[in-house]
């Protein structure tokens, strides 16, 4: 059986491209986000052939990148599951899908990286034999300041974003919005970051130190470093003028300079000066730009919310792991 790692921490954390790096190496197979736990799995819970719809899901999303086809409910008629790929009697779903994708692709490890598996650990730790995890870990201003122009990313990317989620993207990036989404977050980063199952990545350093950080990620997976892993692309990423470059760029280290206002950098400063990775800028709020900011943040969280509606299994309990 494929050793399972799943990569987790903040969304904007560095969650993709690390997974991206690791799956450039020849023994790794780096799966889509399959959101299988805090989406597939809750919808399809009620329903007589669950195990046999999952796969069915997990296929779509991973085979042909219909992950917001999945999310919208816009697919009228599912494809049949691989046979070998459906759970036996008292398996769990997940487990016995990733395992035959490893063998399909040859893998002995398979990489997944949903960033929100992060509040899923025991279950994850009680359905797989072998399994680990990869924490991310980045500076909370550089998070913020991709939330904040995630929308002009999701817009500009290679994917036929349906507007609905594209609009989605766009109202829950508000900044406080995104701080109190943040704070429960690097609480669960701080309770990972002890567990022995639990190796932190800290995106800054992996950027300036790509070789000793993915030899160290190689080594802690069992594999030999392949310098491959160095050349992921930035196709996701937040900040449009840096498409269509390759490998890790380190002047990416400075946009949220470029991207926050002083106010927002004061916030994420004040709140969060403990999960700093660069240095404190001394940035002081404006107070004009500070009641515009709480006097919009009402109709952002609606408007975020209603857009959210369809993207987790169980909203209450969605909203639950990201508040409180």
């Amino acid at each position: 059986m494929a050793k399972v790692v799943f990569v987790v921490g903040a969304s904007r954390s560095g969650t993709s491209v690390l997974a991206e790096a690791l799956g450039r190496h020849p023994e790794v197979f780096a799966t889509e986000e399959l959101h299988f736990y805090n989406l597939l799995d809750p919808k399809a819970a009620t329903r007589p052939d669950a195990g046999r719809h999952l796969v069915s899901q997990l296929c779509v999303v991973q085979d042909e990148a219909g992950f917001f086809a999945v999310k919208n409910g816009e697919i009228a008629e599912w494809p049949d599951p691989p046979e070998n790929a459906i759970a036996r009697p008292g398996e769990a779903v997940f487990p016995a899908y990733l395992d035959w994708l490893a063998r399909r692709e040859g893998a002995s490890v398979i990489v997944e990286h949903t960033p929100m598996n992060l509040y899923y650990r025991e279950r994850i730790r009680a359905e797989f034999a072998q399994a680990g995890f990869l924490l991310m870990k980045r500076d909370p201003r550089a998070i913020l300041a991709s939330q904040k122009r995630r929308w002009i990313g999701v817009q500009k990317g290679a994917r036929d974003i349906p507007d609905e989620d594209i609009q989605r993207v766009r109202w829950s990036g508000h900044p406080i919005l995104q701080l109190l989404m943040l704070r429960p977050t690097l609480r669960a980063i701080d309770e990972a970051a002890n567990e022995p199952d639990v190796l932190p990545v800290v995106y800054e350093e992996l950027v300036r130190k790509q070789d000793d950080v993915l030899s160290g990620v190689s080594g802690w997976l069992g594999l030999a470093f392949d310098r491959s892993m160095t050349e992921v692309s930035d196709s996701g990423s937040s900040h449009s003028g840096e498409e269509g470059r390759t490998g890790f760029d380190p002047a990416r280290l400075e946009s949220w300079k470029k991207t926050l206002s002083v106010t927002e950098t004061w916030l994420v400063e004040r709140f969060f000066h403990r999960h700093l990775q660069q240095s404190p800028s001394g940035a002081n709020p404006s107070p004009l730009e500070l009641a515009m900011l709480l006097l919009t943040f009402p109709v952002a969280t609606a408007m975020a919310a209603y857009y959210s509606s369809k993207s987790y299994g169980n909203l209450f309990d969605a909203m639950r792991k990201r508040f409180l």
